[in-house]
């Protein structure tokens, strides 16, 4: 089968924007049609709207997390992504859920496996795990996450505001458009995004820059400025990011659901902005039972 990649270079060039996006969607559906493993998304199903009415709180890696006061954040659900394990708050917000983004180059494989078994390690006990479909093979082959439920995505397709978790939902471009449609699922009412900030232009060339230092960062080629693609790829890149949070966004109000961006330095303009000393002014938040 063609891969993902040709198809969309192919798509995008010939292709009006409508028939492109409905043939990679397509193209989704036939996978997951042949896909022997659906199983694995059986469980999402315990999760909707098991959190109605409630607040939830992204948690990713931006350097604007720095400006935050995480610790505000004790007793609300919160759900994390990537590094957020090495947060020196880890323990205080206790994750509900932590995400993990599939393996992809230029990310060297046996680096992803030893960042799995390095978040598995300094995660709470009682923090649980979301994972790309592709993922599972290599948790399933070197037995990762062994003591934690783990629960799976199948992402595929792109351009769609779909949230059912049960079926493929939107290749996300970028870790947290991987965690929003969970969210909704859930049932929120109100998702409050920190550490989404998308600056990376300013980065372009040379390290990426996240709350944490590139040294404690153990992938190779993660975070340095060896793998820069072209910048008109990097531009690419950074539409489709934009336009995969305009679509959630899109979904959001139908739900009369609120999507606010609380990261104080951030180029995501698609929300509402505000900071998290703001919001937590107003009425705290019941957390939801592990």
């Amino acid at each position: 089968m063609t891969s993902k990649a040709q198809l969309e270079e192919t798509g995008a060039a010939l292709l009006p924007p409508y028939l492109f996006h409905k043939m990679v969607n397509l193209r989704a559906q036939l996978l997951f049609a042949l896909w022997t493993n659906k199983n694995l998304l059986r469980p999402n199903q315990e999760f909707k709207g098991i959190a109605k009415g409630k607040r939830a709180f992204l948690l990713a890696t931006g350097p604007s997390l720095k400006l935050d006061n995480v610790k505000l954040l004790k007793n609300e659900d919160c759900f994390s992504i990537s590094n957020f394990f090495l947060h020196d708050d880890l323990y205080t917000v206790l994750p509900k859920l932590h995400f993990f983004a599939p393996y992809h180059k230029p990310l060297v494989l046996n680096n992803y496996l030893e960042w799995l078994t390095e978040g598995d390690a300094k995660l709470p006990a009682e923090t649980n795990i979301v994972l790309g479909h592709t993922t599972r093979e290599l948790v399933k082959e070197h037995n990762l996450f062994a003591n934690r439920k783990v629960f799976y995505l199948f992402l595929e397709g792109m351009f769609s505001g779909n949230f059912n978790i049960t079926k493929p939902i939107m290749g996300p471009q970028t870790g947290p458009i991987m965690m929003i449609p969970w969210l909704l699922y859930m049932g929120y009412s109100e998702i409050y995004l920190l550490g989404c900030d998308h600056t990376i232009f300013r980065d372009y060339g040379k390290t990426t820059h996240n709350f944490y230092s590139a040294k404690k960062d153990i992938r190779e080629n993660a975070t340095n400025g060896d793998n820069w693609p072209d910048i008109l790829t990097l531009l690419k890149f950074t539409d489709r990011t934009f336009r995969q949070y305009g679509y959630y966004k899109k979904t959001a109000e139908k739900l009369n659901v609120r999507i606010t961006n609380l990261s104080q330095d951030s180029w995501l303009n698609s929300f509402e902005k505000k900071t998290l000393e703001e919001v937590m002014c107003t009425a705290p938040n019941n957390r939801l039972e592990p």
